[in-house]
């Protein structure tokens, strides 16, 4: 009996092989799996039944999280023989796509793929406590950490940057990186009859307070002075900027922070050009903006361009900065009333005590992706941002450093608005997955244009939230789409894996487009003769749009786009209140002291409603005057 029982359980160890390596074949096996960008295509070396190499050929994700998954998560995959591996913080999807696209290449293979999906070892843990001492701790490494970083670190400030993610950026590095500042790069703009009421009704408004009086008086001799010029460029100035940022948030925001940063964000554009960025040459309008005074870079995708020239910058000069990923700040050291240092915690377990003598500066970003905090501050959208609203931001944009500065006794302001970006993915929320600006014309399935497309972002959302299942159209021309040579994108995503997605069509003709996407044809070719005898004119639109820019242009002929898209959870305006200085304000409007914030965890700059590409300059802006000001600048 005992001898039967032996042969049984040796046959079941060898069928157990046999089912793992049998029909195995040693090669190279290539898979592609779906990330946050697009499509991930992946190689896969196997060799004796073993995992001897993995190769990203292709994708379209940031660099910031290729370079980690090539320098972490692909190495512990082949170390370790399994896909079980932890994902990179901040970059999910990513992970999840590589992970995936890896299994397909296994069983491809004729492996059993479970074989190779057991837990990997865990890394060790620490259960020290280390302390450092230091000037400022920055809590937060995405724009306007960086920013706040470079401008203490040049003014002889030794510099800690905590970042909980594995890579620096932030939600920086997957915005679209437009950036408004009026005056700049705008010499090829006409002003059109529709900007020119635009302005005559901005400076006949009744002043609701000191400095909107002042601000709406400067504005009326800059626009007598334009008048009497005879000139036909476009008006504009940091005045106009701030009047129409604070009309677009209801005349909500702090003035006061509105005027610092439009009279301020001039000179972070300069800044940024003396270390080294390239901006392309000629100012747009993007979605929500208001005016055509939206900036981007010329050599670079999205904005991870901006972190690539803080990191660079601080490399190459040498500045006292100390950069530590993977490491979450849990809360703030606080001394008779003043912050003086951080206590954190990195991945694997090991606890800090950082002192700051000059202070902590929090730049964490917002809570867009914290579902339980949307609901709970939302007074905009009826408490309806559940997990089945998709965001535009990372994972990590969880509101820690709101909470951290509420608890040390910061006054929260404005917490209950919540913008939607009016054009995400339907899947992913992501901004960068389509074709032509998002500031093209919208249409529905009946072929019809439903909403003024230049108008706040809020008003935008709504309008696209009315059309059925909340889902539109972004109609755009192949000539105008801003793709490269290399046939990708203004956010670096192949516009092949943007088309073979199913959400976005491409066609010769507008009938022929019209019926790949399922839109009522006879209805959308009217719509856009409509559209570009407007953009002939340049006056008559039939949703009020005061000007048609050349990048939104449809009358050069096919091929076209339509991209599917819908209103996901993009910016929360309200976070920790501070004053000019970006130093933290507590409940009894007092300044706290060694504490200041800067980037969207701050709340009182937006009102009810960001203007576009008022993001990063907000945290650029604000992340310079918070260094500048915790070194005593």
């Amino acid at each position: 009996m005992k001898s039967f029982k032996l042969a049984t359980v040796t046959l079941l160890v060898a069928s157990a092989a046999l089912s793992t390596s049998a029909f195995a074949k040693d090669g190279t096996y290539t898979a592609q799996e779906v990330g946050r960008n697009g499509a991930v295509k992946v190689q896969v070396i196997v060799k004796g039944n073993k995992i001897e190499s993995v190769k990203v050929l292709d994708w379209s994700e940031t660099h910031p999280v290729a370079d980690l998954t090539q320098t972490q998560l692909i190495p512990e995959i082949v170390k370790y023989q399994t896909t079980n591996v932890n994902n990179i913080s901040g970059a999910t999807l990513s992970s999840f796509a590589i992970k995936a696209a890896v299994n397909k290449c296994l069983k491809e293979a004729g492996l059993d793929v479970k074989q190779f999906q057991k837990p990997a070892p865990k890394p060790a843990h620490y259960n020290d406590t280390v302390t450092e001492d230091t000037n400022i701790v920055i809590v937060g490494a995405g724009g306007a950490g960086l920013s706040a970083a470079v401008a203490a670190a040049e003014s002889g400030k030794k510099v800690i940057l905590l970042e909980k993610n594995g890579f620096a950026g932030g939600n920086t590095s997957v915005s679209g990186g437009c950036f408004n500042v009026a005056n700049r790069n705008q010499d090829h703009l006409t002003m059109s009859e529709g900007q020119k009421k635009i302005v005559e009704g901005i400076i006949n408004q009744k002043p609701l307070n000191p400095l909107h009086a002042e601000l709406i008086n400067k504005v009326k001799d800059q626009w007598t002075k334009y008048k009497e010029s005879g000139s036909n460029k476009l008006f504009d100035s940091p005045e106009l900027h701030a009047l129409q940022t604070w009309k677009s948030g209801d005349n909500q925001a702090n003035l006061n922070l509105v005027y610092t940063l439009t009279k301020n964000v001039s000179g972070t554009m300069d800044q940024l050009s003396k270390m080294g960025f390239v901006w392309r040459g000629k100012a747009n309008q993007f979605v929500g903006a208001l005016w055509p005074r939206s900036n981007r870079a010329e050599n670079f995708k999205s904005g991870v361009g901006y972190v690539d020239t803080y990191l660079a910058y601080i490399k190459e000069k040498g500045l006292p900065v100390t950069l530590m990923l993977n490491t979450a700040a849990d809360d703030l050291i606080v001394k008779g009333g003043k912050v003086i240092g951080v206590l954190a915690q990195n991945k694997n377990g090991r606890k800090y005590v950082i002192n700051a003598n000059d202070g902590v500066i929090l730049t964490t970003g917002g809570f867009s992706a914290n579902v339980k905090m949307r609901n709970e501050y939302d007074e905009l959208w009826g408490k309806k941002l559940g997990k089945n609203t998709p965001t535009t931001n990372l994972p990590s944009a969880t509101g820690d450093g709101i909470n951290l500065a509420k608890k040390a006794g910061a006054h929260l302001t404005q917490m209950g608005w919540i913008q939607l970006f009016p054009a995400g993915d339907p899947k992913t929320g992501a901004t960068s997955f389509k074709l032509g600006e998002n500031s093209c014309i919208y249409v529905n399935r009946d072929g019809k244009r439903y909403v003024n497309e230049s108008e706040r972002r809020d008003v935008l959302a709504k309008a696209n939230l009315a059309q059925k299942d909340q889902l539109f159209f972004v109609i755009s021309s192949a000539k105008r789409a801003l793709v490269d040579k290399d046939g990708r994108n203004a956010y670096g995503v192949k516009v092949e894996d943007i088309l073979s997605s199913g959400k976005s069509f491409k066609a010769d003709t507008l009938e022929e487009l019209a019926q790949k996407a399922g839109i009522n044809g006879k209805n959308l070719v009217e719509t856009v003769k409509k559209w570009n005898e407007f953009c002939k004119k340049g006056t008559g639109d039939e949703m009020g749009r005061p000007t048609c820019m050349d990048d939104h242009r449809l009358d050069e002929g096919g091929p076209y786009y339509a991209t599917l898209m819908t209103p996901s959870v993009h910016h929360t305006m309200g976070g920790v209140q501070i004053n000019e200085k970006a130093q933290v304000i507590n409940n009894s409007g007092k300044v706290i002291p060694g504490l200041f914030a800067a980037g969207e965890i701050t709340g009182g700059i937006h009102g009810t409603n960001r203007v576009g590409c008022n993001a990063v300059p907000d945290a650029l802006t604000f992340g310079r005057i918070a260094g500048l000001t915790a070194a005593g600048k």
